[in-house]
Protein backbone atom coordinates (compact mmCIF):
# COMPACT_ATOMS: atom_id res chain seq x y z
CA UNK A 1 0.00 0.00 0.00
CA UNK A 2 1.28 3.43 -0.92
CA UNK A 3 0.25 6.68 0.12
CA UNK A 4 0.99 10.24 -1.95
CA UNK A 5 1.42 13.75 0.34
CA UNK A 6 1.25 16.78 -1.92
CA UNK A 7 1.69 19.44 0.87
CA UNK A 8 1.59 22.48 0.46
CA UNK A 9 5.13 24.52 0.91
CA UNK A 10 4.70 27.88 2.16
CA UNK A 11 6.32 27.96 5.81
CA UNK A 12 7.15 24.33 7.45
CA UNK A 13 3.62 23.84 9.24
CA UNK A 14 1.92 21.48 6.79
CA UNK A 15 5.42 19.38 6.14
CA UNK A 16 5.74 19.20 9.62
CA UNK A 17 1.83 17.92 10.65
CA UNK A 18 2.44 15.39 7.02
CA UNK A 19 5.50 13.78 8.26
CA UNK A 20 4.11 13.13 11.77
CA UNK A 21 1.23 12.12 10.12
CA UNK A 22 3.34 9.49 7.51
CA UNK A 23 5.73 8.38 10.62
CA UNK A 24 2.12 6.76 11.62
CA UNK A 25 1.33 5.31 8.60
CA UNK A 26 4.77 3.56 8.44
CA UNK A 27 3.54 1.36 11.00
CA UNK A 28 0.75 -0.07 8.99
CA UNK A 29 3.76 -0.56 6.53
CA UNK A 30 2.82 1.62 3.95
CA UNK A 31 5.01 3.08 1.48
CA UNK A 32 5.52 7.07 1.48
CA UNK A 33 6.66 9.69 -0.99
CA UNK A 34 6.17 13.34 -0.54
CA UNK A 35 5.26 16.34 -3.10
CA UNK A 36 5.91 19.65 -2.54
CA UNK A 37 7.89 23.22 -2.67
CA UNK A 38 9.31 25.95 -1.20
CA UNK A 39 10.04 26.01 2.31
CA UNK A 40 8.40 22.36 2.87
CA UNK A 41 10.50 20.85 -0.27
CA UNK A 42 13.42 22.23 1.63
CA UNK A 43 12.69 20.91 4.95
CA UNK A 44 12.15 17.43 2.98
CA UNK A 45 15.51 17.24 1.57
CA UNK A 46 16.94 17.61 4.58
CA UNK A 47 15.41 14.95 6.17
CA UNK A 48 16.59 12.86 3.70
CA UNK A 49 14.16 10.22 4.49
CA UNK A 50 11.41 9.61 1.65
CA UNK A 51 11.23 10.07 -2.06
CA UNK A 52 10.17 13.45 -3.11
CA UNK A 53 8.94 15.05 -5.64
CA UNK A 54 9.17 18.82 -6.89
CA UNK A 55 6.22 20.77 -7.68
CA UNK A 56 6.04 24.58 -9.35
CA UNK A 57 5.90 27.39 -6.58
CA UNK A 58 3.49 29.19 -5.17
CA UNK A 59 4.65 32.68 -3.51
CA UNK A 60 3.10 35.08 -0.92
CA UNK A 61 4.54 38.68 -0.89
CA UNK A 62 5.63 40.22 2.19
CA UNK A 63 6.32 43.58 3.15
CA UNK A 64 7.73 44.64 6.79
CA UNK A 65 6.76 41.66 8.59
CA UNK A 66 3.45 41.56 7.20
CA UNK A 67 1.26 39.82 4.46
CA UNK A 68 0.82 42.50 1.11
CA UNK A 69 -2.53 41.28 -0.32
CA UNK A 70 -3.10 43.72 -2.33
CA UNK A 71 0.64 42.82 -4.73
CA UNK A 72 0.25 39.45 -4.26
CA UNK A 73 -3.69 39.71 -5.67
CA UNK A 74 -1.90 41.71 -8.78
CA UNK A 75 0.30 39.15 -8.82
CA UNK A 76 -2.14 36.21 -8.62
CA UNK A 77 -2.43 37.03 -12.37
CA UNK A 78 -0.23 34.05 -13.23
CA UNK A 79 -1.59 31.33 -10.53
CA UNK A 80 -3.95 29.90 -13.00
CA UNK A 81 -0.51 29.03 -15.22
CA UNK A 82 0.90 27.43 -11.99
CA UNK A 83 -2.42 25.49 -11.23
CA UNK A 84 -2.24 24.06 -14.37
CA UNK A 85 1.36 23.08 -14.58
CA UNK A 86 1.19 21.91 -10.95
CA UNK A 87 -1.47 19.33 -12.32
CA UNK A 88 0.58 18.77 -15.08
CA UNK A 89 3.31 17.61 -12.60
CA UNK A 90 1.24 16.18 -10.59
CA UNK A 91 -0.28 13.75 -12.78
CA UNK A 92 2.91 12.57 -14.29
CA UNK A 93 4.19 11.93 -10.37
CA UNK A 94 1.28 10.09 -9.54
CA UNK A 95 1.85 7.95 -12.66
CA UNK A 96 5.03 7.44 -11.71
CA UNK A 97 4.63 6.37 -7.90
CA UNK A 98 1.23 4.95 -8.78
CA UNK A 99 -0.05 5.32 -5.00
CA UNK A 100 -3.35 4.17 -3.53
CA UNK A 101 -4.09 7.37 -2.19
CA UNK A 102 -3.72 10.88 -2.42
CA UNK A 103 -3.16 13.58 0.56
CA UNK A 104 -3.32 17.18 -0.39
CA UNK A 105 -2.40 19.17 2.83
CA UNK A 106 -3.92 22.36 1.43
CA UNK A 107 -2.81 21.80 -1.94
CA UNK A 108 -5.94 22.31 -3.80
CA UNK A 109 -5.46 21.43 -6.91
CA UNK A 110 -4.62 17.32 -5.81
CA UNK A 111 -8.77 16.80 -5.77
CA UNK A 112 -8.72 17.52 -9.77
CA UNK A 113 -5.24 15.78 -10.50
CA UNK A 114 -7.02 12.54 -8.47
CA UNK A 115 -10.09 13.10 -10.42
CA UNK A 116 -7.93 12.87 -13.89
CA UNK A 117 -6.43 9.87 -12.26
CA UNK A 118 -9.23 8.30 -10.78
CA UNK A 119 -7.38 7.90 -7.63
CA UNK A 120 -8.97 8.70 -3.92
CA UNK A 121 -8.33 11.92 -2.90
CA UNK A 122 -8.24 13.67 0.68
CA UNK A 123 -7.58 16.84 1.50
CA UNK A 124 -6.08 17.85 4.94
CA UNK A 125 -6.92 21.51 5.71
CA UNK A 126 -7.41 24.06 8.89
CA UNK A 127 -8.89 26.44 6.72
CA UNK A 128 -12.35 26.30 4.14
CA UNK A 129 -13.40 29.97 4.58
CA UNK A 130 -11.50 33.14 3.49
CA UNK A 131 -11.82 36.83 5.48
CA UNK A 132 -9.12 39.26 4.32
CA UNK A 133 -11.53 41.03 2.31
CA UNK A 134 -12.79 42.60 5.17
CA UNK A 135 -8.95 44.24 6.03
CA UNK A 136 -9.54 46.01 2.80
CA UNK A 137 -12.75 47.02 2.57
CA UNK A 138 -12.03 50.03 -0.30
CA UNK A 139 -10.27 47.92 -2.84
CA UNK A 140 -12.28 45.72 -5.20
CA UNK A 141 -9.32 43.53 -6.47
CA UNK A 142 -9.30 42.20 -3.28
CA UNK A 143 -13.19 41.08 -2.90
CA UNK A 144 -12.41 40.11 -5.94
CA UNK A 145 -10.01 37.67 -5.72
CA UNK A 146 -11.67 36.62 -2.22
CA UNK A 147 -14.94 35.75 -3.90
CA UNK A 148 -13.39 33.82 -6.52
CA UNK A 149 -11.19 31.65 -4.22
CA UNK A 150 -14.04 30.86 -1.98
CA UNK A 151 -15.67 29.27 -4.54
CA UNK A 152 -12.55 27.62 -5.87
CA UNK A 153 -12.13 26.27 -3.04
CA UNK A 154 -15.46 25.11 -2.07
CA UNK A 155 -15.96 23.58 -5.71
CA UNK A 156 -12.34 21.48 -5.91
CA UNK A 157 -12.85 20.50 -1.98
CA UNK A 158 -15.83 19.05 -2.85
CA UNK A 159 -14.43 16.58 -5.49
CA UNK A 160 -11.93 14.80 -2.74
CA UNK A 161 -13.45 11.92 -0.89
CA UNK A 162 -12.95 13.29 2.73
CA UNK A 163 -11.81 16.20 4.50
CA UNK A 164 -9.79 15.61 7.38
CA UNK A 165 -9.39 18.54 9.90
CA UNK A 166 -6.47 18.26 12.21
CA UNK A 167 -8.27 20.23 15.50
CA UNK A 168 -10.91 19.89 17.55
CA UNK A 169 -14.55 19.92 16.85
CA UNK A 170 -16.35 22.89 15.43
CA UNK A 171 -13.24 24.89 15.89
CA UNK A 172 -13.70 25.91 12.00
CA UNK A 173 -16.48 27.24 10.24
CA UNK A 174 -17.30 24.01 7.37
CA UNK A 175 -19.56 25.44 4.92
CA UNK A 176 -22.58 23.36 4.34
CA UNK A 177 -21.94 21.46 0.98
CA UNK A 178 -18.74 20.56 2.77
CA UNK A 179 -20.23 19.14 6.02
CA UNK A 180 -20.92 15.41 5.16
CA UNK A 181 -17.40 15.21 3.99
CA UNK A 182 -15.59 16.86 6.91
CA UNK A 183 -13.87 14.89 9.84
CA UNK A 184 -12.40 16.99 13.06
CA UNK A 185 -9.42 14.35 13.71
CA UNK A 186 -7.58 16.47 16.52
CA UNK A 187 -4.44 17.64 16.18
CA UNK A 188 -1.57 15.60 14.14
CA UNK A 189 0.90 16.09 17.12
CA UNK A 190 4.57 14.92 16.38
CA UNK A 191 4.04 13.03 19.95
CA UNK A 192 1.43 11.73 22.17
CA UNK A 193 1.47 13.61 25.25
CA UNK A 194 1.92 10.70 27.68
CA UNK A 195 4.90 9.76 25.83
CA UNK A 196 6.91 13.32 26.59
CA UNK A 197 9.26 12.81 29.82
CA UNK A 198 8.03 15.58 32.63
CA UNK A 199 9.01 19.21 32.23
CA UNK A 200 11.79 18.76 35.12
CA UNK A 201 13.31 15.75 33.28
CA UNK A 202 13.33 17.54 29.89
CA UNK A 203 14.82 20.42 31.73
CA UNK A 204 17.93 17.94 32.52
CA UNK A 205 18.17 16.54 29.30
CA UNK A 206 18.26 19.64 27.24
CA UNK A 207 20.96 21.87 30.07
CA UNK A 208 18.46 23.79 31.68
CA UNK A 209 17.68 23.91 35.68
CA UNK A 210 14.69 23.31 37.20
CA UNK A 211 14.13 27.15 38.30
CA UNK A 212 14.90 29.16 35.34
CA UNK A 213 12.56 31.44 33.68
CA UNK A 214 12.46 30.24 30.60
CA UNK A 215 10.66 31.67 27.21
CA UNK A 216 10.90 30.32 23.67
CA UNK A 217 10.30 32.47 20.79
CA UNK A 218 9.57 30.74 17.58
CA UNK A 219 8.27 32.44 13.97
CA UNK A 220 8.26 28.79 12.24
CA UNK A 221 9.00 28.70 8.87
CA UNK A 222 8.43 31.85 6.94
CA UNK A 223 10.35 35.03 6.68
CA UNK A 224 7.77 37.03 7.94
CA UNK A 225 9.22 36.54 11.55
CA UNK A 226 12.35 38.90 11.85
CA UNK A 227 10.66 41.86 12.79
CA UNK A 228 9.14 40.05 15.78
CA UNK A 229 12.69 38.54 16.90
CA UNK A 230 14.32 42.31 16.63
CA UNK A 231 11.39 43.36 18.98
CA UNK A 232 11.95 40.70 21.54
CA UNK A 233 16.21 40.73 21.34
CA UNK A 234 15.07 44.86 22.28
CA UNK A 235 12.78 43.79 24.68
CA UNK A 236 15.25 40.91 26.19
CA UNK A 237 16.90 43.55 28.84
CA UNK A 238 13.47 43.93 30.84
CA UNK A 239 11.74 40.18 30.98
CA UNK A 240 11.96 38.86 33.69
CA UNK A 241 13.11 35.43 32.43
CA UNK A 242 16.64 33.43 32.90
CA UNK A 243 16.95 32.01 29.48
CA UNK A 244 15.14 33.59 25.96
CA UNK A 245 15.30 30.63 23.30
CA UNK A 246 15.45 32.08 19.93
CA UNK A 247 14.33 29.69 16.80
CA UNK A 248 14.44 31.90 13.52
CA UNK A 249 14.05 29.04 11.32
CA UNK A 250 15.43 28.05 8.00
CA UNK A 251 14.37 31.59 6.15
CA UNK A 252 16.09 33.58 8.57
CA UNK A 253 19.45 34.32 8.90
CA UNK A 254 20.51 34.64 12.59
CA UNK A 255 23.60 36.12 12.77
CA UNK A 256 22.08 39.58 13.80
CA UNK A 257 21.17 37.95 16.93
CA UNK A 258 23.98 38.47 19.64
CA UNK A 259 25.08 35.66 21.76
CA UNK A 260 24.34 36.06 25.27
CA UNK A 261 23.90 34.55 28.48
CA UNK A 262 20.68 34.99 28.38
CA UNK A 263 19.29 34.42 24.52
CA UNK A 264 19.85 30.95 23.32
CA UNK A 265 19.60 30.96 19.59
CA UNK A 266 18.54 27.90 17.36
CA UNK A 267 17.72 27.66 14.07
CA UNK A 268 15.64 24.69 13.92
CA UNK A 269 14.62 22.16 17.14
CA UNK A 270 13.67 18.50 15.84
CA UNK A 271 11.07 17.77 18.36
CA UNK A 272 10.10 21.78 19.50
CA UNK A 273 7.31 20.03 21.79
CA UNK A 274 9.67 19.51 23.79
CA UNK A 275 10.89 23.07 24.33
CA UNK A 276 7.69 24.37 24.36
CA UNK A 277 7.24 21.88 27.71
CA UNK A 278 10.54 23.40 29.30
CA UNK A 279 9.13 26.63 28.71
CA UNK A 280 6.94 29.15 31.01
CA UNK A 281 5.88 30.93 27.61
CA UNK A 282 5.75 30.69 24.23
CA UNK A 283 6.11 33.63 22.17
CA UNK A 284 5.32 33.30 18.12
CA UNK A 285 4.11 33.94 14.85
CA UNK A 286 -0.08 32.22 14.75
CA UNK A 287 0.89 28.79 12.52
CA UNK A 288 -2.09 26.04 13.00
CA UNK A 289 0.50 23.21 13.66
CA UNK A 290 2.23 25.92 16.69
CA UNK A 291 -1.35 26.97 17.88
CA UNK A 292 -2.39 23.31 18.33
CA UNK A 293 0.88 22.36 20.11
CA UNK A 294 0.51 25.06 22.74
CA UNK A 295 -3.21 23.90 23.38
CA UNK A 296 -2.33 20.44 23.62
CA UNK A 297 0.89 21.04 25.94
CA UNK A 298 -1.12 23.64 28.01
CA UNK A 299 1.67 26.45 27.60
CA UNK A 300 0.49 29.80 28.36
CA UNK A 301 1.43 31.85 25.05
CA UNK A 302 1.92 35.62 22.97
CA UNK A 303 0.52 34.88 19.35
CA UNK A 304 1.48 37.79 16.61
CA UNK A 305 -0.31 36.83 13.47
CA UNK A 306 1.48 38.12 10.40
CA UNK A 307 -0.70 41.11 9.49
CA UNK A 308 -3.44 40.65 6.95
CA UNK A 309 -2.99 36.91 7.31
CA UNK A 310 -6.27 35.92 7.41
CA UNK A 311 -5.82 32.44 8.52
CA UNK A 312 -3.27 33.44 11.23
CA UNK A 313 -5.61 35.73 12.51
CA UNK A 314 -8.05 33.26 12.31
CA UNK A 315 -6.06 30.76 14.20
CA UNK A 316 -4.57 33.27 17.12
CA UNK A 317 -8.55 33.91 17.53
CA UNK A 318 -9.31 30.60 17.91
CA UNK A 319 -6.72 30.51 20.58
CA UNK A 320 -7.87 33.37 22.57
CA UNK A 321 -11.00 32.13 23.24
CA UNK A 322 -9.38 29.27 25.33
CA UNK A 323 -7.92 32.31 27.81
CA UNK A 324 -4.37 30.74 27.53
CA UNK A 325 -2.73 33.28 25.10
CA UNK A 326 -2.58 36.57 24.21
CA UNK A 327 -2.86 38.49 20.70
CA UNK A 328 -0.63 41.38 19.87
CA UNK A 329 -0.31 43.52 16.59
CA UNK A 330 3.37 43.27 15.41
CA UNK A 331 2.95 46.94 14.30
CA UNK A 332 1.62 48.09 17.62
CA UNK A 333 4.67 46.10 19.58
CA UNK A 334 6.76 48.58 21.72
CA UNK A 335 9.75 46.58 23.25
CA UNK A 336 9.76 47.64 27.00
CA UNK A 337 5.77 47.37 26.85
CA UNK A 338 5.60 43.98 25.32
CA UNK A 339 8.43 42.88 28.35
CA UNK A 340 6.12 44.31 31.21
CA UNK A 341 3.26 41.90 29.49
CA UNK A 342 5.65 39.24 29.25
CA UNK A 343 6.28 39.53 32.48
CA UNK A 344 2.48 39.47 33.90
CA UNK A 345 2.29 36.11 32.08
CA UNK A 346 4.78 34.53 34.01
CA UNK A 347 3.39 35.40 37.12
CA UNK A 348 0.08 34.77 36.48
CA UNK A 349 -1.07 31.45 38.02
CA UNK A 350 -4.44 31.91 36.87
CA UNK A 351 -3.55 31.61 33.56
CA UNK A 352 -1.75 28.46 34.59
CA UNK A 353 -4.33 26.85 35.37
CA UNK A 354 -6.56 27.80 32.40
CA UNK A 355 -3.73 25.88 30.50
CA UNK A 356 -4.10 22.64 32.48
CA UNK A 357 -7.80 22.87 31.66
CA UNK A 358 -7.16 23.27 27.76
CA UNK A 359 -4.66 20.51 27.87
CA UNK A 360 -7.08 18.03 29.75
CA UNK A 361 -9.61 19.03 26.84
CA UNK A 362 -7.27 18.30 23.81
CA UNK A 363 -5.93 15.32 25.46
CA UNK A 364 -9.33 13.25 24.57
CA UNK A 365 -7.99 13.38 20.68
CA UNK A 366 -5.67 10.74 18.90
CA UNK A 367 -5.49 12.65 16.01
CA UNK A 368 -2.43 10.91 14.11
CA UNK A 369 -4.71 7.64 15.10
CA UNK A 370 -7.87 9.16 13.65
CA UNK A 371 -6.28 10.82 10.43
CA UNK A 372 -4.47 7.14 10.08
CA UNK A 373 -7.91 5.32 9.78
CA UNK A 374 -9.44 6.90 7.38
CA UNK A 375 -6.46 7.24 4.87
CA UNK A 376 -5.72 3.28 4.69
CA UNK A 377 -10.10 3.11 4.46
CA UNK A 378 -10.01 5.60 1.21
CA UNK A 379 -6.36 3.26 0.37
CA UNK A 380 -8.25 -0.06 0.30
CA UNK A 381 -11.28 1.50 -1.64
CA UNK A 382 -8.53 2.64 -4.96
CA UNK A 383 -10.53 1.73 -8.11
Amino acid sequence: MKVLFMTCGIGMGHISRDITLAKRLEKENVGIAFASYGSGYEMLLKSKKYKIFKLPDIQLYSGDGELDIKYTAKKSIGIPFIFLKSIYNEYKIIKKFKPDVVIGDSHYSAPITCKISKIPCILITNELTLNFAELYPDKKIIKYVENGLKKFIGDVSNQCNTIIIPDIENSIEIPPKLMDITTFTGPLLKRKLQEIEDKNELRKKLGFHEEDKIILVTVGGSKFGKRLLNVIIDSAKWIDSDKIIIVTGPQIQSDFIQNSDKIVKKEFLEDIMEWMKISDVVISLAGHNTTMELASLGIPNVLIPIDNHSEQIKNALNMKKYGISIIKSINKLNPKEFADEINEILHDEDLKQKAEAVKKEFSKYDGKGNAAKIILKYAKYKK
